[in-house]
């Protein structure tokens, strides 16, 4: 993993959920329901921030109002969701107050141009590679998987790994399963 010395610092993890969380489609039934494919790596990722006791709050900021993604910010135990958010940055600003967080300690992944206001103060910014190609101007890291497959994931694990020996925290959550 690649080292950056600012994730190390990381107090609060904010995702975007379309194209970030999810591959970015949509599947709408002849009902009108709407559903969304959530990765579970991903999911796998916010258990093992939990569980591994990091202080670290974790926030959703999407533009779109989805029951689907509040369904999976429950079963995750995600700390704050805010859906149908178009300017994001007073949710940012909420969210800073209320866990009393900087900029820098902040990490955010986002995928497009609303998300560009929050990329630009975080300590941490991160882009997914199905991005457009402009939002590369605007992050620190871009992930090697593509959002909807992982690259979330990618981000806590190297999240955990800033804090500690990445392996010894792997044998710390496989105590358990042995």
């Amino acid at each position: 993993m690649e080292n950056f010395k600012i994730l190390k610092n990381i107090k609060l993890l904010i995702c975007d959920i379309d194209g970030v969380l999810t591959d970015g489609q949509f599947i709408k039934s002849s009902n009108g329901d709407e559903l969304r494919s959530f990765n579970a790596l991903d999911g796998v990722g916010f258990v093992m921030l939990r569980l591994l006791n990091l202080n670290i709050k974790t926030a959703w900021i999407t533009g779109r109002e989805s029951v689907t993604t509040t369904l999976r910010a429950e079963e995750l135990k995600i700390d704050d969701v805010y859906n149908g958010v178009i300017r994001k940055i007073d949710a940012y600003n909420e969210l800073k107050e209320k866990y009393s967080v900087e900029d820098e300690e902040i990490c955010f992944i986002g995928d497009d141009i609303i998300d560009i206001p929050l990329l630009e103060k975080v300590g941490f910014a991160v882009t997914v590679p199905n991005a457009p190609e402009y939002m590369r101007r605007y992050v620190h890291y871009t992930t090697k998987i593509p959002g909807g497959h992982g690259a979330v994931r990618e981000v806590i694990d190297m999240i955990i790994d800033s804090r500690e020996n990445f392996d010894s925290k792997l044998e710390e959550l496989l105590k358990d399963l042995r």
